[in-house]
């Protein structure tokens, strides 16, 4: 998967870690990084570390399990670095990375965007952990 040249959001779910996704993307060749994070302050703190030129880095404390804070994540992406390429989820049992450029292109790219990231969250949260958060989103 090529990464130079590209704008990657990454977004961390509970257990997970964006740090070393954040590292790599940056290392090889993103052109910017948004970094989102639950827990309020770490995606700003770690935004402010790997923040460079060439790179711009732009952290915010977000939920994606919430459809309106994946909208609030792609319109501050591409208000501060430009069209999104590449969407990492980092949860507890690894990432998983969406290719923007893979998807159908002929409906609002927020639609598309949702169903491919909901299969994403479910492959890096641990099994025992995604019935709980299927349960507790039905109640």
């Amino acid at each position: 998967m090529r990464v130079a040249g590209q704008v990657v959001v990454i977004a961390v779910l509970d257990g997970g870690d964006g740090d070393g996704p954040a590292r790599r993307f940056a290392a090889a060749g993103a052109t910017g990084l948004l970094l989102a994070d639950p827990r309020p302050g770490v995606a700003e703190d770690l935004a402010a570390a790997l923040d460079r030129p060439g790179c711009p880095v732009v952290g915010v404390s977000s939920d994606i399990h919430q459809p309106s804070d994946i909208a609030a994540l792609v319109t501050s992406a591409e208000q501060h670095l430009g069209r999104i390429d590449l969407f990492c989820v980092a949860g507890p049992d690894g990432e998983r990375i969406v290719a923007l450029d893979e998807l159908p292109g002929d409906l609002d790219r927020l639609a598309e965007l949702l169903d491919p990231l909901s299969t994403a969250i479910g492959e890096v949260v641990p099994p025992q952990r995604a019935v709980l958060t299927e349960v507790a989103e039905v109640a």
